[in-house]
């Protein structure tokens, strides 16, 4: 798993969702989702890229915690 295309029809990404997805580079989430929960993308050390839309209202805590190669959101 290296690119997530998350649709409209998903409203949340629950907690722990993607937590340790090590080869998960690149995410595009869709204009349904209001909330990222707790490490929902924890651990993802290959993220570098993540879109999230102006309809998300809430990031729960760490949830991009230790993707160090983050460099674009």
């Amino acid at each position: 798993l290296t690119n997530i295309a998350i649709p409209n029809s998903v409203t949340s990404i629950e907690d722990g969702a993607f937590l340790g997805c090590n080869s998960l580079a690149n995410v595009t989430i869709g204009d349904s989702v209001t909330s990222i929960g707790r490490r929902a993308f924890s651990g993802c050390t290959s993220l570098t890229s993540v879109t999230i839309p102006s309809s998300v209202t809430s990031i729960g805590d760490y949830a991009f915690g230790n993707c160090r190669n983050l460099t674009s959101i």
